[in-house]
């Protein structure tokens, strides 16, 4: 059975996918029957993946399984996992990190320190007005 997957290239910390039609059993970076594309995730979200669109659309009608993460990038670029077009799906924005548990709780000690320096006005209990 033929599957359409990726083939990792590039070196440590900077990865590079080659998007093939390889046979199932053949290994990840194996032997592969044809190259349809590439995947760049380091690159701007308009210029991460490039393929062959004719080709992978031949490939999925003779019955080519894509993996799951070619099947998500044939989503963005408007294809399912028959070669049917659809409306392509937006990437998502990437979502800003929560704050660190050691930051909140030196910005809680400044706000309470700054709260601390500002002068009480409260009466004292044994003075007479």
């Amino acid at each position: 059975m033929v599957r359409i997957r990726l083939k990792r290239l590039g070196r440590a910390n900077r990865p590079f996918w080659r998007i093939c039609a390889a046979d199932k059993r053949a290994a990840r970076d194996g032997r592969i029957i044809e190259e349809l594309g590439h995947y760049d995730p380091l690159l701007g979200d308009q210029n991460k993946i490039k393929i062959n669109r004719e080709r992978v659309v031949y490939w999925l009608k003779l019955g080519a399984a894509p993996s799951d993460s070619v099947a998500q990038m044939l989503r963005h670029l408007g294809l399912d996992t028959k070669g049917n077009e659809v409306p392509p799906r937006p990437w998502r924005k990437k979502r800003q990190a929560p704050p660190k548990p050691a930051a909140a709780r030196v910005a809680a000690e400044k706000a309470k320190a700054a709260e601390g320096e500002a002068p009480k006005e409260t009466p004292k209990e044994g003075a007479a007005s």
